[in-house]
This record gives C-alpha cells, sequence and structure tokens, in this order.
C-alpha cells in the first residue's frame, strides 16, 4: 500500500480533521456501528484525493475497510451511509471487549484488581463487576459503566460490550486504547485493553453520587468535596467479593 497517493499526498490525517470525522460519524462504523475504526477516503477516494477534506471522508470497521478494498462494498453505499450514520441512528457506538474464561486482572489507575467479583462499588451501585462465563470455556463478564466529572455516563459495560454514547464531546479508539474527552485536552476517561487477561484505566476524571475520583497509571485519588483528597497507590487487592467501597 502506498504512502503516498499520485498526487502526494500522504496518510496521516491532521487530528482535527480526525475529531471532525469521529464527531459527524457518532464515533463507529457509518455502517455496523462497530467502534473499532479507520479513517476512509471515500468522496473521491485516496488514490484520487488531493486533500484529507473530511466532507469526502467517514469511519469504516476494519471488515467494511476491506470490503472497500476488496471492490465488494462501493463508494455510493458508503456515501448514503455516511449520510445516515448507524452510531447516530442507535445513539452509540459499540464493541467487544474479548476476555477469555481466566480471571481478567484489572488495573484501575493505582488499583491493581484480581478475581473480584465486584471492583469498585459506591453508595452500594457497582461501577465494576465481573460475572463467571455463561458456558464452560466461555469468557469472563464484565458490567459496569464509568462517568466524567460533571457525573454524566461515558462508557456503559454490558457483559463485555462497551457503548460510548454519541453525546460525547470525543471517543478516539486507537489500536487497543479507548480515550473519551469532554473537551481539547480535557480527557474523561483513557483505557487500554492487553486481551484476553487485562484491562488498564490509565486516566480517569469522574464523580458518582457525590464521590470525586480522579487517577492516573500511578494512583487512584478520591475525595468527597473535590477539594480534600485521600489517595491509592501501588495497591492490590485480590479474591475479595467487593474490592473497593466507598459510602
Amino acid at each position: 500500500m502506498a504512502n503516498v497517493n499520485q498526487y502526494g499526498l500522504g496518510r496521516t490525517v491532521p487530528a482535527a480533521v480526525k475529531r471532525e470525522i469521529r464527531s459527524r460519524c457518532g464515533f463507529g462504523c457509518v455502517i455496523c456501528g462497530l467502534a473499532y475504526y479507520d479513517y476512509e477516503h471515500f468522496d473521491p477516494d485516496f488514490k484520487d484525493a488531493k486533500a484529507h477534506d473530511p466532507n469526502g471522508m467517514t469511519l469504516l470497521c476494519m471488515q467494511c475497510n476491506q470490503k472497500r478494498a476488496r471492490g465488494t462494498l462501493s463508494a455510493e453505499t458508503v456515501s448514503r451511509a455516511n449520510a445516515n450514520p448507524k452510531c447516530k441512528s442507535d445513539g452509540f457506538a459499540s464493541e467487544l471487549f474479548d476476555f477469555g474464561p481466566e480471571p481478567v486482572v484489572v488495573k484501575f489507575a493505582g488499583v491493581t484488581f484480581i478475581d473480584c467479583p465486584v471492583l469498585i462499588q459506591v453508595c452500594g451501585i457497582d461501577l465494576l463487576s465481573f460475572s463467571p462465563p455463561k458456558e464452560a470455556g466461555g469468557p469472563v463478564l464484565l458490567s459496569g459503566f464509568l462517568a466524567d466529572s460533571s457525573g454524566a455516563i461515558t462508557l456503559k459495560i454490558v457483559d463485555n460490550e462497551w457503548y460510548a454514547g454519541d453525546e460525547n464531546w470525543d471517543v478516539e479508539v486507537s489500536g487497543p486504547k479507548i480515550t473519551i474527552r469532554r473537551g481539547l485536552g480535557d480527557i474523561a476517561l483513557k483505557m487500554r485493553v492487553q486481551p484476553p487477561h487485562a484491562l488498564i484505566v490509565e486516566k480517569i476524571e469522574m464523580v458518582f453520587e457525590g464521590y470525586f475520583l480522579s487517577g492516573d497509571e500511578k494512583s487512584l485519588r478520591f475525595s468527597r468535596d473535590g477539594k480534600s483528597w485521600n489517595s491509592l497507590q501501588a495497591v492490590g487487592v485480590e479474591g475479595c467479593d467487593v474490592g473497593i467501597s466507598f459510602g
């Protein structure tokens, strides 16, 4: 695959153009709604494009992108989907976490959870919890939700399928990493997966039921008023029914 087309246009798409396309498409493939995507030129195709014009670009998942490359998905069909993106009509983009049947290690900011049915609980409400496989050899099942610093839900997880609502300011999926922003430079959540055994929350800023949670890869901070903070660093929790409970 050539890195430059006949007009000298490279494949690197400017960040501002990418964000415009993500927002317009609802953060997922315009045809099927999957949240792992590529940036696709369709009007015109990349080989004939003179610029990275967001009006002629869209989001396609890897499968739909391959159909375009193989000539089994037309530019006309992509154009129709781009005008009415699947994620916009559904209200969310979604994708599955690839977990196996063994306990999954979850690194939530400065805390590592291993084999805990409930990872974090706030005022009796489970933010993140695991349930056993539904059938022998099946994956363990993660469910829960994560909010932002205004208390709005940014990411919902139901039995390993995660949903990012199109009301988010920005949802960027790059390789195994998911980044959700409330505004320019304002990261509400950054997480990455290491299938099939690990999930890492690298950064989080959220409020839920009056509790403030702020974390990076080194520490998890929590507060009742957003002013006086306590911190957890390099903490490991294993084999507990409830890993951490606030309130």
